[in-house]
């Protein structure tokens, strides 16, 4: 194996180291480095950002060693909190941070999240390059600006990154710092957490956090740790590394463990592994991506560079696509969202025989994802605070069912329906009022005359009685709903229904399955 920059971050705590579905097209990026980014290719990226290139309201906080939030291919992507007057040296938005306008450093405890350094450190090398650049090279990964003419595009083109430095210029920290910056995370608006770090101490509290960011539907990704002092990578299985290996109270996997593997789908020498903590692989070799840029240092002259290695870049390129599920369906909570990562993986046990087992659910495989994103058998069910449910559509919007008596022509109950935030159920844009399923039968308030609902809404005016006996059996008046005239208005006319008619209401039910086939969002 060539010589390659093998990135392993470390944590300390207290004196202890720890160390194919086929779209119509493809969007093709047009910036320059795009080609030497094998990874985006071997996962068939250009398919999925056919569909989605990432939402400006989703934010992935990348808890690390600092990011360059001034990096050109980069700046546009990066969190701002809109809450906070910058310079005035008040907390304006009560959430326990003076001016923390793009994030924050809990190892300085400043507002300013980029690397910190002495200039002199490479020279008594009292610094590691690799650290310093790491937060940057991560953050990139998930979502350098893509399709804007300049080096090269992360997976996410337009989603936030929040900056949160935890590591210092050597690649180390403490767990308290992680803690608080996973808190930070959680209750500043992050979707997704990206740990890019491993240690061999297990601390009661930062997996309390972990769960905590689970249990608030925020998902967290782990990277599994590279090869350990001795050469060689560790068996989890036998041998723990945190965080990856943290699970819930209950048991739950509240963290996705990723490991590393190369252009073959093999696992990278140097990648722990392991079937207790290991969830999913992606690539995670000769990575080109952001460099932090610092013009006074000639070790920090470049923007961009690689080949950079580490199951701590394999980690981002999960986190990225895990942001892309969440811009294309915002409804979905950080369990779901994992749930689609692995449900859909391709098992790679038979290029890796000796391992067989012990990689989770195989290579991520994003085109996968969004053929099951795409499925109309996907229909999931919101609802925040209020009795009100919501139908969260294929095209990112929430539809609101006008009454129970609507709700129950589509679904037999409510166990479905998932309760998510106030908040995050105000960033689905409003789409429209669902109508009854095709196949009912309704009619105005006001009104006797009696309607059978088609495909969008179309009502058709059933003539007589005799064609209702006819179509529905003689108990047809009880299967009568009123609709106030209000809603009425959400409906339209189609052609009457008169005897002899091909009519067939199971029909009309069956071709009109969901609610994103009935409205047309399909085809959108």
């Amino acid at each position: 194996m060539k010589n390659k920059k093998i990135i392993q971050i470390f944590i300390f705590l207290a004196l202890l180291s720890l160390a194919n579905f086929c779209y119509a097209a493809e969007l093709i990026p047009n910036d320059p480095d795009y080609g030497r980014q094998w990874y985006l290719k071997s996962l068939q990226m250009p398919k999925v950002w056919q569909t989605e290139t990432g939402a400006t309201n989703v934010i992935v906080a990348v808890i690390d060693s600092g990011v360059d939030v001034a990096h050109p291919d980069l700046r546009d992507n990066i969190w701002i909190n809109r809450d906070e007057i910058l310079g005035d040296n008040i907390d304006n938005d009560h959430n326990g941070f003076i001016d923390d306008g793009e994030g924050w450093d809990f190892v300085a405890n400043t507002s300013d999240p980029t690397p910190k350094f002495d200039n002199d450190c490479f020279l008594t090398e009292t610094c590691s390059k690799e650290a310093i650049i790491h937060g940057t090279l991560v953050a990139g990964v998930i979502a350098a600006i893509g399709n804007n003419s300049l080096g090269t595009t992360g997976l996410a083109w337009n989603i936030k990154i929040m900056p949160l430095r935890v590591l210092n210029e050597n690649g180390s920290g403490s767990t308290s710092d992680v803690i608080r910056a996973i808190n930070y995370a959680i209750d500043n608006g992050a979707s997704i957490i990206n740990l890019s770090f491993v240690g061999d101490t297990y601390d009661a509290a930062l997996e309390k956090a972990i769960e905590r960011a689970y249990l608030r539907g925020v998902l967290v990704i782990a990277a599994a740790g590279n090869e350990n002092t001795d050469g060689h990578s560790v068996n989890m299985d036998v041998r723990k590394m945190y965080p990856v290996c943290s699970q819930g109270t209950n048991s739950e996997n509240t963290i996705i463990g990723v490991v590393a593997v190369d252009q073959n789908n093999k696992l990278s020498n140097f990648s722990n592994f392991g079937s207790s903590c290991v969830d999913i692989a992606a690539p995670g070799e000769d990575i080109y991506g952001l460099l932090y840029h610092n013009e006074k240092n000639v070790e920090l002259n470049g923007y961009f560079g690689g080949d950079y290695s580490g199951t701590s870049l394999a980690a981002p390129v999960v986190s990225g696509i895990a942001a892309l599920i969440k811009s294309f369906k915002p409804s979905l909570s950080g369990r779901e969202i994992a749930e689609l990562i692995l449900e859909n993986g391709d098992n790679i046990d038979g290029a890796n025989p000796e391992f067989a087992g012990k990689l989770g659910n195989g290579l991520i495989n994003p085109v996968k994802i969004f053929q099951a994103l795409k499925n109309v058998n996907f229909n999931p069910l919101i609802k925040g605070s209020t009795d009100a449910v919501y139908y969260a559509g294929v095209d990112g919007k929430r539809y609101s069912f006008p009454d129970k008596s609507t709700y129950l022509s589509w679904y037999n109950n409510f166990n479905n329906v998932i309760k998510i935030s106030d908040a995050d159920l105000a960033m689905i844009a409003f789409g429209g009022l669902v109508n009854y399923r095709p196949g009912s039968l309704i009619k105005i308030t006001t009104m006797p005359d009696v309607y059978v609902v088609t495909h969008n809404g179309v009502l058709r005016w059933l003539k007589t009685e005799e064609l209702a006996t006819m179509l529905y059996g003689d108990k047809w008046p009880s299967l009568v709903r009123d609709v106030p005239d209000s809603f009425f208005a959400n409906y339209k006319m189609g052609e009457p229904l008169d005897i002899p008619t091909t009519f067939d209401p199971n029909m009309e039910k069956n071709a009109n399955s969901t609610i994103d086939i009935d409205r047309e969002l399909l085809n959108n």
